[in-house]
């Protein structure tokens, strides 16, 4: 299935996020930059699908990297709730649209 993760990513006040240089955030380049900064874990798969998600790209993903992207997020102690929750939505909102 495919996965869109050039979603804005927002705060609480439901304002666009935007980085240390003013530039707009989405949840693909969050997600991008803690995938490249991990030392375990496949580094293939983790930079192609960084590359694919800070490029705005769509990201082909079965049911098992569906999993492994899930854990990830939910283990991860970089991220923020913030940004971890608006992250499994988009890995949630497909998996429920899908039936699974």
């Amino acid at each position: 299935m495919n996965y869109q993760f050039n979603v804005p990513a927002k705060n609480l006040a439901g304002d666009q996020i935007k980085d240390e240089t003013g530039k707009e955030l989405t949840c693909g380049k969050i997600l991008a930059g803690t995938l490249v900064n991990q030392s375990k874990g496949d580094a293939i798969k983790y930079f192609n699908w960084a590359l694919k998600m800070y490029n705005c790209e769509l990201i082909n993903l079965d049911k098992s990297d569906v999993k492994v992207l899930t854990d990830f997020v939910e283990a991860n102690e970089q991220m923020t709730v913030l940004a971890k929750a608006q992250i499994l939505e988009i890995l949630n909102k497909k998996e429920s649209s899908n039936g699974k």
